[in-house]
């Protein structure tokens, strides 16, 4: 049997991806999470406002037409660093050119995924059974 890492389950949660907004059931009850990707400032800019972050899918694994990766694979970004990430904000082209700029960007997603990992997981949105927290 050979593994193939584009059929992995994806997990969808809304749970999940309102934590990181700060909203729960669909109402804003709490303060967000804050911008864990901070590319922004890899190209001059500044995060924008904690009320604008989202959970901002960023793998690559599993991503497909009109689908996207796993709720799993999800960072806080705000609204700045989200529109670099998609490609939206011009800011971009600087991150994906510059080989040095580009190591950074990758070093700070993956910090952002771990980070944001980190907080559903104290925060009770994820679990991972017989865990616990050090």
């Amino acid at each position: 049997m050979s593994y193939r890492p584009h059929l992995l389950p994806k997990v969808r949660s809304e749970p999940l991806m309102d934590a990181i907004g700060g909203k729960f059931g669909g109402v804003k009850s709490r303060e967000c999470y804050p911008c864990t990707l901070r590319i922004a400032g890899l190209v001059g800019q500044r995060c924008a406002d904690r009320d604008t972050v989202v959970g901002a899918h960023t793998g690559n694994l599993g991503k497909g037409q009109s689908t996207k990766v796993s709720d799993l694979s999800v960072a806080g970004a705000c609204m700045v660093c989200h529109g670099l990430y998609d490609r939206v904000l011009t800011g971009w082209i600087n991150l994906n050119d510059d080989p040095v700029l580009k190591v950074e960007m990758i070093i700070r997603v993956l910090a952002g995924l771990h980070e944001t990992q980190a907080m559903l997981f104290d925060d009770g949105i994820i679990s991972v059974k017989g865990s616990v927290i050090i």
